[in-house]
């Protein structure tokens, strides 16, 4: 054999070694490197009690205003009520008055409401511009005790003349009672007898109810619950004409109205 027929035999089992290389090569899977992404560690929170719509200043709060809200726990206030320190929160300030204006989503703080009985309770239940006035009563003089907080009444006040003769005059019209004694809000018992009734008036009618307190006797008249979009009025003067004018407030404004001749009531 001749060093040419050699070089050929060499040359193509090189070629042959090269080929089954790159076919092997071809025939074996393709490794796909994936760049593996970590999810964000979420940043660890509480539920706190939240404001579910927005709360008007003075609004009595229910218990489908509030709601427990997951929270940031690194931004949680020590104010905040937490579901897992308090988890009755919600049926314990149902009743509560907002002290101040509460945005929807906001957390609710205990400084922001007035819970019945407290401190500041009756001052955040009367409306804007009215007044409240403490005005003696029992069961006979209130309506048998079935007179309840939030109805409507009329201050009915009798006083002696000469002659053992008594006259009785209406006072104030169509007034909220905001409590009896300590009892803010109807509770479901029933008649509620108390010796002292809270009226919300204006203060011009918390004037006339203080010398009605001093100079006679007091009588609550209960109203129907048909009465009470009709404005509270007080009885007025008798002009010089012989016409009668009634002062008649409208959320806490007052207006002078002529009922007509005195003669024809």
């Amino acid at each position: 054999m001749n060093a040419t027929r050699i070089a050929i035999l060499v040359a193509a089992g090189l070629a042959a070694i090269v080929a089954a290389f790159f076919v092997r090569n071809a025939m074996q899977p393709r490794v796909i490197e994936r760049t593996v992404t970590e999810a964000p560690v979420e940043a660890p929170s509480v539920r706190v009690l939240a404001a579910r719509s927005d709360l008007a200043m003075g609004q009595r709060v229910a218990p489908g205003d509030l709601y427990w809200q997951p929270w940031p726990e690194e931004a949680v206030s020590p104010s905040y009520i937490r579901e897992s320190a308090d988890r009755d929160a919600v049926s314990r300030l149902a009743g509560s008055v907002v002290r101040a204006a509460i945005a929807q989503g906001e957390p609710i703080t205990e400084r922001r409401l007035v819970a019945p009985g407290s401190s500041g309770f009756m001052a955040a239940v009367i409306s804007p511009g009215m007044r409240a006035i403490a005005v003696p009563t029992s069961a006979r003089a209130g309506a048998g005790g079935f007179i309840l907080p939030n109805d409507r009444v009329d201050l009915i006040v009798t006083t002696q003349g000469e002659r053992n003769t008594f006259s009785a005059q209406t006072l104030l019209e169509n007034v909220r009672v905001l409590a009896i004694d300590q009892s803010f809000s109807e509770d479901g018992s029933g008649a509620v007898v108390g010796s002292t009734a809270t009226l919300e008036v204006t203060p011009s009618q918390a004037r006339v109810a203080a010398q009605a307190i001093a100079g006679g006797t007091l009588t609550l008249s209960l109203r129907s619950l048909s009465d009470a979009d009709e404005p509270s009025a007080e009885t007025g003067e008798v002009t010089e004409s012989g016409e009668r004018v009634v002062r008649v407030f409208r959320y806490g404004r007052e207006e002078r109205v002529a009922l007509g001749a005195r003669g024809g009531e």
